[in-house]
């Protein structure tokens, strides 16, 4: 496991279990990681096998990091990923509508193919994926192993749509909103195949 996952989890054993889902695992709804209001994640999963979740996955630590590791593949609507976690996929990822990274260096691993129709890292979350991804990407070269599909000299805010800003910068919880609705994030005249 630790070949996979930087996060140092023995040094906070005590503080946060280890949960282990031994046959994969279904979620039929959201899965979220941590309550609400919540800091710090109370515990770090590992699924040994498939991870299918009907709706969201969202999965965020700003109290110290966590981890979910899943040796299979992972299917989501959309994959939410803030704060320090590290999310590591051995297999495919496949979500239906969109992976959106942001905040505090937190990283995703995709070791298999990805599919999405739109991938986004901002705010210095990183993303490592085995192969470029069968999506639309956006996100900063030093943040991300592949292209992006917008020019370098613009940023975020130059391609998502006008009500997705707050005062020119890009409203996290409006483009999250988006994405669970399942509409697009780009602004009219940005076009991908993936969008």
């Amino acid at each position: 496991m630790s070949a996979d996952v930087g996060y140092p989890y023995r040094d906070f054993a005590r503080e946060q279990e280890i949960r282990l889902y031994a046959t994969g695992l279904t979620v039929d709804g959201d899965l979220v990681s941590r309550p609400p209001g919540i800091d710090w994640n109370p515990c770090n999963v590992i699924v040994a096998g498939d991870l299918t979740v009907s709706g969201d996955l969202s999965w965020s630590s700003y109290g110290g990091g966590c981890f979910l590791l899943v040796t299979g593949d992972l299917r989501a609507r959309n994959i939410f990923v803030a704060g320090e976690p590290n999310v590591v996929v051995r297999g495919d990822l496949t979500v239906s509508n969109g992976v959106f990274g942001h905040d505090n260096y937190g990283i995703l691993v995709v070791c298999g193919r990805t599919t999405a129709r739109i991938v986004i890292n901002t705010s210095g979350f990183n993303m490592v994926f085995a192969e470029d991804p069968q999506a639309f990407v956006m996100g900063h070269p030093n943040h991300q192993n592949v292209a992006s599909d917008i020019d370098d000299e613009l940023e975020l805010e130059d391609v998502l749509a006008t009500d997705l800003l707050d005062h020119g910068v890009a409203n996290v919880p409006a483009i999250r909103a988006a994405l669970v609705a399942g509409r697009s994030i780009l602004r009219p005249g940005i076009s991908s195949d993936a969008s």
